[in-house]
């Protein structure tokens, strides 16, 4: 365990987590005198967050600011959430903030996620970054990020997700991420169909508004791509098959604070892409295949990437989730012809035995095994062309670690 990791075990572990709210960040933010200088955007959204502000973060780079990025979860260590020009920032700058924030804060409580936000807030500040990308966690209204007065607030989309905490229906969703908008102040949200509460939120914040479909769009050929909003147009090649509605938020995102880009720019940008466990492919033969994905609309994208990849493999997967999910191993029913499903070091992930019943019995693989016995079974058969590794971020993210490819 390393210095970190452990000060995170002994001090982060034994806060309470039931702290909820905005009050007591805000308090321990006024208190360590935190003044940001660069722009900042908040990104909210079901889906997307990670790429659009992956995006972003590549067009700042390309003309040459100074980019710190917030994201969770993360996939092997907890570093990976606090970037600064794409970059995980050391154990020392991170420990440094994080004793900033426990000498700040005394005796206020503050949750996990509070504290995390907090040290970021603290390092970007320090860093004197130009460009604040920060993604929201779950929801918007009371992510503690949401005490940062941001620029630009960004919801990527609004679909079914985490309903247990943000409420049941798209109306409830939408209304707890339309949290993030802020009064006079910018807002795009990645879609033309507007949730009620969502425009209700919009005319309450008085926000200069854009919106995907209506006023900015990408189109695609076989050949290019082609964003455009009212001002302007730009012609590029998405060698990645990047996100489309990901790609046109992020331009737009960049242009609306203030800043000029060029088609090359936004070129080279899409090259430098990377995000690992996003549709990541991280071998041609065999094809293996990592995903996150963990909700429905997720999936979608998932499968219609498979539907083109895999036609006429022999494809196994490897599943493996925090709760339940019959509906994101049904949809892939028909394309995966052996499943498996591993019991990962993370506890918190449901017993492989749960997901049995969602599959037939002659497609079962192998259950209740490591990932790492789970995997080898596989490779040594020797028979399959495929292999998708999909589902929970601790699953993709025990499997980086291993080191098995």
């Amino acid at each position: 365990m390393t210095k970190l990791e452990a000060w995170i075990s002994k001090f982060l572990f034994s806060e309470d987590n039931s702290e909820k709210g905005l009050k007591n960040p805000q308090k321990v933010y006024d208190l360590l005198n935190i003044q940001p200088r660069g722009k900042i955007i908040l990104i909210s959204g079901t889906n997307g967050k990670g790429t659009t502000g992956e995006i972003i973060t590549q067009l700042g780079l390309q003309k040459g600011l100074k980019v710190g990025t917030f994201s969770s979860p993360h996939l092997i260590r907890i570093n990976e959430r606090i970037k600064i020009n794409g970059e995980s920032i050391s154990d020392d700058l991170f420990l440094n903030s994080l004793e900033a924030v426990k000498e700040a804060k005394g005796d206020i409580p503050l949750n996990f996620f509070q504290y995390l936000a907090l040290a970021m807030m603290k390092i970007f500040n320090d860093e004197n970054i130009d460009l604040w990308i920060i993604e929201i966690g779950i929801g918007g209204r009371l992510d503690p990020t949401n005490i940062l007065n941001a620029d630009l607030s960004i919801i990527t989309n609004v679909q079914l997700d985490h309903e247990e905490i943000l409420g049941k229906g798209i109306e409830n969703i939408a209304k707890e991420k339309a949290g993030i908008i802020k009064e006079n102040k910018k807002f795009i949200f990645g879609n033309s169909h507007v949730p009620n509460s969502l425009k209700k939120e919009i005319k309450i914040k008085n926000a200069n508004s854009s919106f995907l479909k209506k006023d900015f769009e990408v189109k695609i050929n076989k050949e290019s791509i082609l964003y455009l909003d009212k001002k302007n147009q730009f012609k590029f090649e998405d060698k990645q098959n990047i996100d489309s509605s990901s790609i046109a938020i992020a331009i737009k995102s960049f242009l609306s604070l203030g800043f000029k880009i060029s088609e090359n720019q936004i070129q080279k940008a899409l090259d430098s892409f990377s995000i690992k466990g996003r549709c990541e492919v991280i071998s041609e033969d065999p094809y293996i295949l990592l995903d996150v994905c963990h909700n429905l609309s997720a999936l979608e994208k998932l499968k219609k990437e498979l539907l083109k990849k895999i036609e006429g493999k022999k494809t196994a997967a490897i599943f493996a989730s925090s709760k339940n999910s019959y509906d994101l191993i049904s949809p892939l029913k028909e394309i995966i012809d052996c499943w498996h499903f591993p019991r990962c070091k993370e506890r918190r992930l449901m017993n492989p035995e749960q997901f049995l019943a969602s599959v037939n019995n002659e497609s079962i693989g192998s259950h209740g095994d490591s990932l790492e016995v789970t995997y080898k079974k596989i490779k040594n058969k020797n028979e399959f062309d495929a292999i998708i590794i999909y589902g929970s971020f601790y699953l993709v993210g025990e499997f980086l670690e291993s080191n098995l490819v």
